[in-house]
């Protein structure tokens, strides 16, 4: 038989195709941390990525035996088969039993823990496991190694009909993400919740183009789907016991967020109406940081009380957080204004959730006129509540102006000189920040002013002394602030992009300030306590602390980005990719030669994994 490219190509794709039966057996240690879905949509859906995504998994990997085919004879080329097929099937065995302590996939990180792992914190092997890891490997390379002979060198197989099941794979894998376009545009649980499970998978969505050509009303879809009863994901032990919350006096409460509001945008001239309200006779929070670097992580840490690596799960099962569906059952009227759209950050499929008449967004061109109307909005909405008496309330507002360095032409500009248009392309490591700054802060003055109007009207209707008030943002802003060229936010984790105002007022809130390092996971389990009447032990539900405890003050706190998460201490930062690539960095992002892991790395790694079953 004559050993031509064209027959190595074939072979070698033979001798993967049939690597699927052993993935697919592998595959199943994740079937126990698989939502098994009662639909059909969501039945097809895993039927078509399970033989779909890990086909081309398959096929991926062929890859590298395809290139080396160009150079090996076929009686050498069943060699370098063998050790890619053994090792890609112990890398999926050992991502198996990852995921299923840690809920996340095998990254660099993992693999820099476990050889940092001196003491056995994360990781601890018996002798047996030992030997039962040798075994696999050892049986793993003796399949592969007489597989890869007789499909390689011998020809075995060669009737096969590779090319239907190269089209079957690709066809069934454009067929699932297809499907979940259509099923996460129509919030069908179902499907969205699978995705987690899957290594490698990014799954194609195309709600918000399906919107714009009319083919989809999300409200409506949304909305058929809210459900104040769906608060536990099935792999969620979360809360690890049935919530016991009887409030002796209902207060109403009421949560301000200023997209991108700098720790050091809080005072006198900067925000003159919440340092008169607040300053004084508030509890002013000195070290806070939010739980994320971005709009999405920064708010959902605040609402759950959970960390960034719940995100991605929470999204795609659509739960709602306890606080919200806690406040649902207390019956309380529910009053959410956003100046930017919930759906653009995923608020309408995860904080928002069980809602199902939720104002998805506010009309306005621009964001300091969104700002502008949404104030009005919520005046007009409390004065129905007044008139109906419909106490207790729940109220967000969220401000967007800073983040949109948008000021209206006539609104009090103090901070000069400042650009009067934004241009991100004009930044750069040379660039002055300051009318940039600038620009930010009299962004940051003009929603203050708004905010005064909403502190006088509750003064005035009387609920000033009856709202428990907490007043933050969701992440900070850069501006170039260590001449490292960061400018905005979802860059790094040092303070201007992680540490925000944190001011807390209401009724059994004692004034002062806080010096102590504290976080965004405090502020649901301190709202579930103080308003709701939650008596379980915060360690039930909450990964942060009580934020009205007295001395309160974090060794290290955790925040995430979009794909990066960061555990920060009082003099470093350990930056994690989402690749898992790592380092370890002082707060000025300077990195820190030849640094360790910390006792708060090991730490975070437990505590990630607090609420999964």
């Amino acid at each position: 038989m004559q050993d031509t490219l064209r027959r190595r190509w074939r072979n070698t794709l033979i001798f993967a195709l049939l690597q699927l039966p052993l993935v697919w057996l592998i595959a199943l240690r994740y079937v126990p941390y698989l939502a098994i879905p009662d639909d059909a949509m969501g039945m097809a859906y895993l039927i078509l990525t399970w033989i779909g995504h890990f086909g081309m998994l398959v096929l991926i990997a062929w890859l590298p035996l395809g290139l080396l085919s160009l150079v090996l004879k076929a009686r050498w080329l069943w060699l370098p088969a063998a050790l890619l097929g053994a090792l890609g099937l112990c890398a999926l065995l050992l991502d198996t039993v990852v995921y299923a302590q840690y809920r996340f996939h095998v990254n660099y990180f993992m693999v820099s823990l476990f050889l940092n792992d001196k003491n056995g914190e994360i990781f601890s092997f018996t002798t047996s496991t030992w030997l039962v890891v040798t075994g696999c490997v050892l049986v793993a390379l003796a399949l592969e190694g007489w597989l890869a002979q007789r499909v390689i060198s011998g020809g075995r197989g060669r009737r096969l009909p590779v090319g239907a099941a190269c089209g079957v794979v690709l066809l069934t894998l454009v067929g699932s993400h297809a499907l979940h376009i259509v099923a996460d545009a129509r919030y069908m649980r179902s499907v969205t919740q699978q995705v987690g499970v899957y290594p490698l998978l990014f799954p194609t969505t195309a709600k918000d183009f399906m919107a714009d050509h009319g083919w989809l009303d999300p409200r409506a879809a949304r909305a058929a789907k809210a459900n104040i009863e769906a608060q536990q994901a099935q792999n969620l032990d979360w809360p690890k016991n049935p919530l016991s919350c009887q409030p002796d006096d209902a207060a109403n409460v009421m949560v301000v967020l200023i997209d991108s509001w700098r720790a050091d945008e809080y005072g006198p001239q900067n925000t003159p109406n919440l340092y008169a309200a607040l300053n004084e006779n508030g509890r002013r929070y000195l070290n806070h940081y939010s739980g994320g670097n971005a709009t999405r992580n920064g708010a959902m840490s605040l609402f759950y009380g959970l960390t960034g690596n719940y995100y991605a799960y929470l999204d795609d099962t659509q739960t709602p957080p306890l606080l919200i569906t806690q406040l649902q059952e207390q019956d309380y009227s529910l009053g959410i204004f956003s100046s930017a759209s919930l759906s653009s950050v995923g608020f309408d499929r995860t904080i928002f959730s069980s809602v199902e008449s939720l104002r998805m967004d506010t009309q306005g061109d621009s964001p300091a006129t969104r700002d502008r109307q949404m104030t009005e909005d919520w005046i007009h909405w409390l004065d129905r509540q007044e008139r109906q008496d419909a106490t207790p309330w729940f109220g967000m507002l969220f401000y967007d102006a800073p983040h949109g360095y948008d000021v209206p032409a006539d609104a009090d500009q103090p901070f000069q000189p400042s650009v009067q248009d934004m241009d991100y392309l004009e930044l750069g490591p040379d660039t002055d920040p300051v009318p940039y700054f600038n620009r930010h802060r009299n962004a940051v003055h003009y929603d203050d002013e708004l905010l005064g109007r909403v502190i006088d009207d509750l003064k005035a209707k009387g609920e000033w002394d009856e709202t428990l008030l907490v007043v933050t943002s969701d992440h900070g802003q850069s501006f170039n602030d260590f001449d490292k060229n960061y400018w905005g936010h979802n860059g790094h984790f040092a303070s201007p992009q992680t540490r925000v105002p944190m001011l807390v007022n209401g009724p059994g809130v004692a004034s002062g300030e806080v010096p102590g390092m504290t976080s965004h996971l405090d502020v649901a389990p301190m709202l579930m306590r103080h308003a709701l009447g939650c008596s379980n032990p915060l360690s039930d539900y909450a990964m942060g602390k009580d934020l009205l405890k007295p001395g309160i003050d974090h060794p290290w706190v955790q925040s995430s980005s979009y794909i990066d998460y960061g555990i920060i201490e009082p003099n470093r930062i350990t930056v994690v990719d989402g690749t898992g690539q790592w380092e370890i960095v002082d707060r000025q992002l300077d990195p820190i030669e030849d640094a360790e892991f910390s006792p708060a790395v090991f730490d975070a790694m437990q505590w990630f994994r607090k609420f999964y079953r």
